[in-house]
């Protein structure tokens, strides 16, 4: 069985400073540059089973890919995985 710890996401650059997030073959978020501010916009999507269509924000790059790392992986852990 595999750990949730050992979830791994591969960033896909798109355009204009977007990012995809991908586990496997599948699309589970995205992270973009906000234009008019200096932070990242993040949102997870196709994944948890919600419809939130809504934004987080991050300083950084790294620091949103890590928040969808982490929402992710907590997703996981609620479906039962360890």
């Amino acid at each position: 069985m595999i750990e949730v710890a050992e979830i791994r996401l591969t960033w896909l650059p798109l355009r204009n400073g977007t990012y995809c997030a991908m586990l496997g073959r599948h699309e589970v978020a995205f992270v973009m540059k906000r234009e008019t501010m200096s932070d990242w916009a993040w949102r997870i999507s196709h994944c948890n089973g919600t419809n939130n269509t809504g934004f987080h924000y991050e300083p950084t790059l790294e620091g949103a890919k890590s928040a969808v790392l982490a929402g992710v992986q907590e997703w996981f852990r609620q479906a039962g995985f360890r």
